[in-house]
């Protein structure tokens, strides 16, 4: 029998099935931004984890410091994507032995100062070297966190409903430039505007996550999580000087926060700009539809966004 080819979103798919089978104390489980687990009878403890692969994520000759602020911050806007707020770090590195015991420490300074930035301290972690000199280096940054709304919610990715509204922070498109900086490498995680819209909203704030895959990519995955279909109004997209929609929906690495909701959200939090970009609608097939309304016609831009392999 010939072999699938690689793809990250049938293997989070598969990861999300098996996850429901665990624990109870699991009670968020794989799938979502973050994972949540019950402490006793009355604390949540949230956990993420991401990684930095140089070569991939950031150019090869990027400052190391730029790389560690960039692990951290990544984890960072997972947080705010709960509604959550960060309280320590743990990062992990896998490094080429051609890299210099300077090279290393930059890389630590970034992940410290971050983290400390965001009250959320560097408390520990791992360092392993490759075999080889052309592998690439790695940094996994895990990040704890806890629930700040009342009764301990967080805002999952699932909880969209036919009719609901979805909006976007701040503007997209164009975080990468062709030389492979831009604001991808240094970027606000949105925490304090997430917990702001959470307070304004309450339970009429029924989904979200952040842009790291881009909208097209990332709205299918609430979409997904609700059992629907969703389409984007592209004259409503908030774009960045000198991007288009194209730019808007699949550049990626925004970080922006992605939500669905019941009623009009706020038109600013922290002078930050809120737009709503579309509507949930039913899915008559499977679920996970991104539907572009340009120029008169609907397109389909399920395709777009960022993908870690082939689907």
């Amino acid at each position: 029998m010939k072999e699938q080819p690689l793809s990250e979103s049938r293997l989070h798919l598969r990861f999300d099935r098996l996850g429901r089978g665990l624990s109870d104390r699991v009670l968020l489980s794989p799938g979502d931004d973050m994972a949540m687990i019950g402490l006793g009878s009355s604390s949540r403890m949230l956990v993420a984890t991401d990684q930095v692969v140089v070569g991939r994520h950031v150019r090869p000759d990027e400052d190391p410091h730029a790389i560690g602020r960039k692990a951290v911050l990544r984890n960072l806007s997972d947080v705010a994507a709960m509604a959550a707020r960060p309280i320590a770090t743990i990062a992990a590195a896998s490094l080429s032995p051609r890299r210099s015991h300077d090279w290393a420490e930059r890389l630590h300074a970034g992940l410290h100062e971050t983290g400390l930035a965001f009250d959320a301290p560097l408390i520990g972690g791992d360092l392993a070297t490759h075999v080889h000199e052309d592998s690439a280096d790695v940094v996994t940054v895990t990040i704890l966190a806890v629930p700040t709304l009342p009764l301990d919610r967080v805002i999952s990715r699932s909880g969209a409903k036919v009719g609901d509204l979805l909006a976007v922070t701040g503007r997209l498109g164009g975080s990468l430039d062709p030389a492979g900086g831009g604001r991808h490498l240094d970027f606000p995680p949105r925490i304090e505007e997430a917990i702001e819209l959470a307070g304004l909203l309450g339970p009429d704030l029924v989904a979200m996550l952040d842009v790291s895959d881009g909208v097209a990519r990332d709205a299918g995955r609430l979409a997904v999580a609700g059992g629907l279909n969703v389409r984007i109004n592209a004259a409503t997209l908030p774009c960045n000087p000198g991007c288009g929609w194209e730019q808007a929906v699949g550049d990626g690495e925004d970080y922006e926060l992605l939500f669905a909701c019941r009623r009009q959200p706020p038109a600013m939090l922290h002078g930050l700009p809120v737009t709503v970009i579309g509507r949930f609608i039913e899915a008559p097939n499977a679920p996970g539809a991104v539907e572009l309304e340009v120029d008169g016609s609907i397109r389909s831009i399920a395709d777009l966004g960022w993908e870690h392999a082939g689907s």
